[in-house]
């Protein structure tokens, strides 16, 4: 029965042990309308992005990035893997080392969930995206696609535990200084974090309430494991769903970017209210403004660097350094920089016949042949048949040509 749930301090052993106590989900009228230019910049910043040219570039860059989006979120829990094994992961070269393989485990899976998640939510429904089955499901599909060894953890006693997939835990956790809610009431608390944040319509208030309902869920720790991940995840997808990202960037690479900041502001929101101007909830209102405050400023970051990566004449000149410095490598030295004019033409259209392309050139018939079989040994182009058209690629490896500074530890990975 739901009321049993209700427990008095007499009947639990947990601090928290009733809904009201993690009030306030939401800020209050005047600090969510100080938030509000701040989401409205975010807002307009984020479209501006999605409506630059070099279509084909951003779809390309969509599943690009997403190995970075998850060797980031792992960078968080301390389970990173470098990216050349993420990399090696998708193409089913597991290492030999158990470790090192269940953290490529964990990357691939990720990559998968953050897919999937974005074609099940395609468009924002806050009644149905702050449905507590929403963060199981997100939790499941990334759990289920690990080995059933890589679902043991060892707590700070030396015991062992299980992860189940999409189940609430049964257990009391710690995490820090924080005692999680009674894991007898955890689904009475996703109750109510759904009530708070289930009418939020799209727009300046939707944004707000994903980024406080980041908080409050990481607060409640629902799972025995996972609950950063899924708790960046279910950000991540709201952001997609509200057309924000456009699979451009991510608010994961700004956290682990900021992790120290991250950490902080998530433990300042888990304090309890701070005296009569803090509020009137049992939690602190300020820690919570100042979390959605800075997980909004870590978003607009992305977007600042990333509008500076696909800007044309900008790419354009990335590609002319990247040409110049690999045609001082023997495997490539047909390279020519006349080849960028091409090349960035192809991150606006899917494909380009070669004729086309070596005309764009400009350079003699040999010359542009030569230097068209060194751009495909390069991996920067590629095609479906040994005649037909040309496509742009982004390899890994020309990350520090392409997108300087995008994914630092990729560019470490590659330098020859």
């Amino acid at each position: 029965m739901k009321l049993a749930y209700f427990m008095t301090d007499k009947l639990s052993k947990y601090h928290y042990n009733s809904p009201h106590q993690m009030s306030p989900l939401l800020p209050s009228e005047q600090p969510m309308n100080d938030l509000r230019p701040l989401v409205a910049e975010l807002i307009n910043n984020a479209k501006d992005l999605a409506s630059q040219g070099m279509p084909q570039l951003r779809s390309l860059l969509r599943e690009t990035l997403r190995p970075m989006n998850s060797f980031y979120t792992n960078k968080i829990e301390g389970q990173h893997t470098e990216p050349l094994m993420i990399e090696r992961a998708l193409k089913a070269d597991f290492s030999d080392k158990p470790d090192e393989a269940k953290k490529q485990r964990i990357a691939i899976a990720h990559i998968a969930t953050e897919r999937w998640g974005e074609i099940t939510y395609p468009s924002f429904d806050a009644a149905n995206f702050f449905q507590p089955g929403v963060l199981q499901a997100i939790h499941r599909h990334l759990h289920t696609q690990l080995l059933d060894d890589d679902l043991i953890q060892t707590n700070d006693d030396g015991t062992k535990e299980k992860v189940h997939p999409g189940e609430w835990r049964t257990a009391g956790v710690k995490i820090g200084n924080h005692i999680p809610p009674d894991p007898a009431t955890v689904p009475v608390f996703m109750e109510e974090w759904q009530r708070g944040y289930s009418h939020s319509k799209a727009g300046e208030n939707a944004v707000v309430a994903l980024m406080a309902a980041h908080h409050r869920f990481a607060w409640i720790h629902p799972f025995t494991d996972g609950n950063g991940r899924t708790a960046r995840l279910h950000t991540h997808l709201g952001l997609n769903s509200l057309g924000l990202t456009q699979g451009l960037w991510s608010p994961m690479r700004g956290l682990a970017r900021e992790q120290a900041n991250y950490y902080a502001h998530l433990i300042a929101a888990d304090k309890d209210r701070q005296g009569d101007y803090d509020g009137r909830g049992v939690l602190s209102e300020k820690g919570l403004v100042e979390f959605i405050q800075f997980l909004i400023n870590t978003c607009l970051d992305q977007v600042s660097f990333m509008s500076g990566m696909l800007d044309i004449p900008s790419f354009e000149a990335r590609l002319r350094e990247m040409l110049a410095a690999e045609s001082t490598k023997d495997d490539t030295k047909a390279l020519k920089v006349e080849a960028a004019t091409p090349l960035a033409y192809l991150g606006t259209v899917k494909s380009m016949e070669r004729t086309k392309f070596k005309g764009m050139m400009g350079l003699a018939s040999r010359t542009s042949d030569r230097a068209l079989a060194d751009l495909f040994k390069l991996g920067i182009i590629t095609s479906k048949s040994p005649k037909g058209p040309v496509e742009l690629a982004l390899p890994l490896s020309l990350f520090r040509y392409l997108f300087p500074r995008l994914w630092p530890e990729a560019e470490v990975n590659t330098i020859s």
